[in-house]
């Protein structure tokens, strides 16, 4: 199970060339044939580039330690430093591979940021059920019960509910009062779980009525922190819970990247704090400046390094500017720039949708 502490460790990664690959093995889409072939294209594609023992390494994974369960798989080698790492995932991903001085995990830093770590309420008059997901996956369940909702009907020997004096009017009163307490044990139960848990942010289902009301009743700052809420019954299946939360919070994160988007792209125009383009996005990674790298999912584009100090410009140059060496072309200057975003501790986010972004290919939100 990939951790936060897996990523950290991955990110301060030094030693050899690492073949990263990320591949697509969803038994609903296609059969596991078809994704061997599919793996087989991947690592021809990198044939007398990637040092043979990590091809080897990654093919006997497949061959004889994978049981294809899941929806794809993360694979880092670098056998000459001894790294190796597998991480079989719930969630899809796109195929890539990957040669380069740091594991390439860009896909797995855009997957955290959505589901690493999130918390799920299911609420009712009576009680709540708290559930934990990790990258999709369920980490554990809690739940609580408060006092049983008891109401009185109405009718012969009754009076009228609502009547002054009426015990139909008491009753639901009484309802009312018990519902609330509910309500606040079960919104204190939940923010002990999610905090408890780490959950950056949480999904709330429920009758349309009662989630305002919990929301409402959670202490800071979890009510900032719901990417949504649905309509469900507490005793929802676990499968259409965890297939509803997902497509939730993709929702929530698609609209919260292209808002970032605007803003990138806005900035980018006026001058300010951003920056559009491969060229100039490039200069600023290279100066140390990007706090949020944001990548159309699929943009690839060839560039150039300087071989002494890294520089990277998609303009083919004699002479680097900075220290006087000698550039080589790279067939993937994008990635290259992502794995060094990354060591420089900033965010990347990969996009879809978006058409001032995919007119560009690349943007990012300056840090200064």
């Amino acid at each position: 199970m990939l951790s936060q502490h897996d990523l950290q460790q991955l990110a301060s990664y030094q030693g050899s060339e690492v073949l990263s690959l990320y591949i697509s093995v969803d038994p609903t889409r296609q059969t596991s044939d078809e994704y061997r072939l599919a793996l087989r294209h991947l690592l021809a594609s990198v044939n007398g580039d990637a040092a043979p023992e990590d091809v080897s390494r990654i093919e006997t994974y497949f061959d004889h330690e994978y049981d294809w369960s899941g929806r794809s798989v993360a694979l880092f080698s670098a056998q000459r430093s001894g790294l190796w790492h597998a991480y079989p995932l719930t969630l899809p991903v796109s195929n890539r591979i990957h040669i380069g001085r740091k594991p390439y995990i860009a896909p797995l830093m855009a997957l955290w940021d959505t589901y690493g770590s999130y918390g799920v309420a299911l609420v009712d008059r009576l009680g709540v059920k708290l559930l934990h997901y990790q990258l999709g996956e369920l980490m554990s369940v809690e739940g609580t019960l408060g006092e049983e909702v008891r109401t009185v009907k109405t009718g012969r020997g009754s009076s009228v509910v609502g009547q002054r004096g009426g015990t139909g009017g008491h009753a639901a009163r009484r309802v009312a009062e018990v519902v609330r307490r509910n309500v606040k044990e079960s919104a204190a139960a939940a923010a002990a779980f999610f905090a408890a848990n780490h959950c950056k942010q949480i999904a709330i289902g429920g009758a349309e009525d009662m989630l305002n009301e919990f929301i409402a009743a959670l202490p800071a700052p979890w009510p900032n922190r719901v990417g949504g809420t649905f309509a469900a019954a507490i005793d929802m299946p676990d499968t259409d819970l965890r297939e509803t939360t997902l497509a939730l919070l993709a929702e929530t994160a698609r609209r919260h990247e292209h808002e970032l988007a605007d803003k990138v792209i806005t900035a980018a125009a006026k001058g300010s704090n951003g920056v559009a383009r491969l060229d100039d996005t490039l200069s600023a990674a290279h100066d140390g400046r990007i706090q949020a790298l944001l990548v159309v999912d699929g943009y690839e584009a060839a560039g150039y390094r300087c071989g002494t100090c890294g520089y990277l410009t998609a303009q083919r140059l004699a002479i680097c500017p900075f220290c006087g060496g000698t550039f080589t072309h790279i067939p993937h200057a994008v990635e290259a720039m992502i794995e060094q975003v990354v060591a420089q501790g900033g965010e990347v986010k990969f996009i879809q949708g978006h058409a001032q972004l995919k007119e560009a290919g690349v943007a990012a939100l300056l840090r200064y």
